[in-house]
């Protein structure tokens, strides 16, 4: 089953620069939770939106895509503030859902009963919706199944940043990927070399610089040692944290890095490369809504509570209080966000999340 996984989440990051494999992606991760398929929804807050749907799901999109401006679920997602996929009745009473167009005018018609998604917002401006659909026979969307789909959204938000930013287009060359992303971004061969990158990218030395042997280099300690840490792992497939705290230089502003594994067929693009390095700007085109920035670190809920407790400015006791959890679990779920966001400090962690630019990160 493990090894199933892996596949799928190989599959995903292929799905990331060759987007015609996408509704065979859907469809294999709506199989593992008996879904009739998936869609996911690219919207480049710059250049407009991009959809792909699993075969089984293509017939709807068109009247989906035209009901957009009256198609409240991703508000309703987005209000509910989290980081995981919840099913229809988690952010819709019975009553909603039975008269919400959507549903009574294409779903209901169309067999499709009961629905999950999740909505990720991006720093950038970008918006990645998620969605699966069920038949009445199969029921809806129990914990199983949301803790599986939980399981795929940290690859899901990273591969759907790189095809909502590509448009869902396939791309022919790297250079057209690096010209095309609109991002700062590089690609990276083994042993963290530099392949090529973008103007974007090098106008961000020295918070980002290739030094000797054109090495990908952080200009911050502790996030050049996860970064360091990152490709290694994706060179010996043991591949863990992928999205990276950079704190912001005297004259710069924070980013977001992530690491984006080339898998598969993606090897006909970039041909010696290993991954993909595309940093999220803060402060582009403004600071980030507080907690939004969780859905990039591959927090789970519950971690993601506590990273959103603390940026409101709860203690570890009020926070406890506030989350009815106890003070331990929440000391023992505040050093998970923390190596995974790569902060030492409380207070780099809340001025993390609080998309906070005026002044640095403490440098070591």
């Amino acid at each position: 089953m493990e090894a199933v996984a892996d596949e799928l989440v190989d599959a995903i990051y292929e799905a990331a620069v060759l987007p015609e494999t996408w509704p065979a992606v859907l469809e294999r991760i709506a199989q593992s939770v008996q879904a009739v398929g998936g869609v996911l929804f690219a919207v480049d807050g710059l250049r407009g939106g991009s959809w792909a749907a699993s075969e089984a799901l293509v017939h709807v999109m068109g009247p989906v895509a035209e009901m957009a401006e009256r198609n409240t679920r991703p508000q309703r997602g987005l209000a509910k503030r989290y980081a995981g996929f919840m099913a229809d009745l988690d952010f819709l009473t019975l009553d909603e859902k039975e008269s919400d167009p959507l549903y009574t005018e294409i779903l209901k018609p169309n067999g499709l009963a009961w629905g999950c998604g999740s909505v990720i917002p991006v720093p950038s401006g970008d918006l990645l919706v998620f969605d699966f659909e069920r038949t009445s026979e199969v029921g809806v969307f129990d914990r199983t199944a949301l803790d599986t789909l939980d399981s795929y959204r940290p690859h899901l938000a990273r591969a759907g940043l790189m095809a909502s930013r590509l448009q869902l287009a396939r791309a022919q060359t790297a250079t057209t990927v690096m010209q095309t992303l609109g991002l700062p971004g590089a690609v990276i061969g083994s042993r963290g070399r530099v392949l090529a990158m973008n103007d974007l990218l090098e106008k961000l030395s020295p918070q980002i610089y290739a030094r000797a042997r054109d090495r990908l280099t952080l200009d911050h300690a502790p996030a050049n040692a996860i970064l360091e840490q990152a490709l290694a792992d994706i060179e010996t497939r043991n591949e863990a944290v992928r999205s990276i705290a950079v704190p912001a230089g005297l004259d710069g502003i924070s980013l977001v890095g992530h690491v984006i594994p080339i898998r598969r067929q993606a090897h006909d693009i970039f041909a010696s490369a290993t991954a993909l390095f595309v940093a999220t700007p803060l402060a582009a085109p403004a600071s980030p809504d507080i907690g939004l920035l969780c859905g990039l670190f591959d927090l789970t809920p519950a971690e993601d509570r506590v990273a959103r407790a603390f940026a409101e400015g709860h203690s570890v006791e009020s926070g406890a209080a506030a989350l009815s959890i106890s003070p331990e679990t929440v000391r023992t779920q505040l050093k998970r966000v923390m190596a995974k966001t790569g902060t030492s400090r409380q207070a780099e962690l809340v001025q993390l999340l609080a998309g906070t630019t005026s002044f640095p990160l403490r440098r070591e």
